[in-house]
Order: C-alpha cells, then sequence, then structure tokens
C-alpha cells in the first residue's frame, strides 16, 4: 500500500471507529492512594479525571513515577495535585491520523475524548492505535526487517 493510500486513510478514518470503550475514570477529590489502587486493579496507565462529566485532568503512570515516587508525598493528597490539568482532548469524530499526530508531537499515551457538550466521552490509547495499524497492516507489520541489526564485530556482541 503506498504512503499516498496510507495518508489518506489516517484522515478518512474517525477515532470512535477504532476506539476500546474500556475507560478508567475517577474524581479531583480522590486521594492518590485511590487512583494508584484503581490503575492497579484496572491494569490501566491511566485515569481521566472528571468533574461533572467535564474533563478536568488525566493522571497516569508517569505523573506517579515522575511527580511521587521517591518524594515525600502523603498518599491521602488529592490526586488533582498531581494530575496534568486540562489535558488536550479530541472528540470521537475526529481522525486517527489526528490523533497520532498529536500524541506524537506530545507525547501522549492516553487522550480524553469529549463530546460536543464537551463531556468525557472515552479515552483513545496508544495501544489501541497500535493495535488498530496492525490489524489494517498484519502481513507489512509483521514481515517488517528488523533495523539496523548488523554487527559490527565477528562476535556479534
Amino acid at each position: 500500500m503506498s504512503s499516498r493510500n496510507i495518508n489518506e486513510l489516517l484522515k478518512d478514518k474517525r477515532i470512535d471507529e477504532i476506539v476500546n470503550p474500556r475507560l478508567v475514570q475517577g474524581t479531583p477529590e480522590m486521594t492518590i492512594e485511590e487512583a494508584v489502587t484503581k490503575m492497579q486493579e484496572s491494569r490501566a496507565g491511566y485515569m481521566v479525571i472528571a468533574k461533572k462529566r467535564k474533563v478536568v485532568g488525566i493522571f497516569t503512570e508517569n505523573d506517579v513515577l515522575f511527580k511521587i515516587m521517591g518524594k515525600k508525598v502523603d498518599w491521602k493528597q488529592p490526586v488533582s495535585e498531581f494530575m496534568t490539568k486540562d489535558p488536550f482532548v479530541l472528540r470521537p469524530q475526529d481522525s486517527v491520523g489526528q490523533a497520532m499526530d498529536l500524541m506524537a508531537e506530545h507525547r501522549f499515551y492516553h487522550l480524553p475524548l469529549v463530546d460536543d457538550k464537551k463531556e468525557l466521552a472515552g479515552v483513545l490509547s496508544v495501544r489501541t492505535l497500535i493495535r488498530f495499524l496492525a490489524e489494517f497492516y498484519p502481513t507489512e507489520v509483521y514481515n517488517l526487517p528488523p533495523n539496523d541489526q548488523v554487527s559490527e564485530t565477528a562476535e556479534g556482541g
């Protein structure tokens, strides 16, 4: 498939055609401990933080790793003090290509989705995008040659 066709597909394919209905969400008042426990139980690396169905933040495993771990943080503090406030959001009707561009540019792994009333409507994860691309191009993905796998030494080390 040519790159022109791939670009057209990504422009035309809507997020709501590929998104996984799973959504892990919490409130700004939750404690860090409650949020992390819920993320663990859900086996998720994120939690969308919403208040009255409006997205006010996102709390991710990176927030835990870089803002909490190794620091003297009381795990009873509200998650709102450590979440990423007012995250970028997209609509389910936006294109997969737009989502991929936004995720790549800002190094996001999860994007909250909102409806026309700006209310939480889901989440798009990079894992969902990878599955979509792998399913759409299974032969191409599975048969890609490894990159830079040429050994510089006779031992291969």
